[in-house]
Parts: C-alpha cells; sequence; structure tokens
C-alpha cells in the first residue's frame, strides 16, 4: 500500500471513528453530542476513500491541491461544531443563571422560616 496523504486520512477518520464508538460505550460521550463527529469522521471516510469524488469537488471548488479539500472539509466541520458548542453553552448559562436565582430565593426562605421558628420558641 502506497502510503500518502489519502491513505493517512482514511486511516485517521477510520481511527477517529472507532475512537468515538467506545467512547460512547464507555460512557464518556454522549450519544446526542457524538452524532456529529460520527458523520463528521463519515464522512471524511468516504471523501478519503473515493478519489475521483474528491478530484471532481477539487476542480468545482478551483483548489488545485486536491488533498486541501480534505483539509478544508475538516475546518469547516470544526468551525460549525465550534459554533454548536457555542449555542449550547449559551442555553446552560442562562439555565445556571436562573437556577442559581432559585437557590438564593429558597435559601432566603428557609432562613426566614428558620428565624421564624426560632422566634417562636423563645415566645
Amino acid at each position: 500500500m502506497f502510503f500518502n496523504v489519502y491513505s493517512f486520512s482514511l486511516i485517521f477518520s477510520i481511527l477517529f471513528l472507532i475512537i468515538i464508538i467506545v467512547e460512547i460505550k464507555k460512557g464518556n460521550l454522549l450519544e446526542k453530542y457524538s452524532l456529529f463527529w460520527i458523520f463528521f469522521s463519515i464522512v471524511m471516510i468516504v471523501i478519503s476513500a473515493n478519489l475521483r469524488f474528491l478530484n471532481l469537488l477539487s476542480r468545482a471548488l478551483h483548489i488545485y491541491y486536491a488533498p486541501s479539500v480534505l483539509f478544508l472539509l475538516g475546518l469547516l466541520f470544526i468551525i460549525s461544531y465550534c459554533f454548536h458548542l457555542t449555542l449550547i453553552i449559551s442555553k446552560q448559562t442562562e439555565s445556571i443563571v436562573k437556577l442559581t436565582q432559585e437557590v438564593a430565593i429558597l435559601k432566603n426562605m428557609v432562613e426566614k422560616s428558620s428565624r421564624d421558628i426560632e422566634g417562636g420558641k423563645d415566645n
């Protein structure tokens, strides 16, 4: 087997897919967050294995070095995933603020109730 950027990309994509599956089975990676990575690795496997498609895609995009398309696709996937994670973090930040406010209100109510009960004992 001739080792070049195509075979390296194919091997890396297959190993990456295996790692994702292993981490899901271990419980380290939730399924809903792993779907993007599974999709990404399958797309990279298909593109890396199909050199004609890669060459066709590179000509359509006016990219003269076909393996650069692999890196471009990888970069675009990673940027879109970073945006997805930013959306998740934004939603979680809002939830944390609401939960913190609710906990503070409940803590205040518990302290007030404790004071009222202790005040009632003195009478």
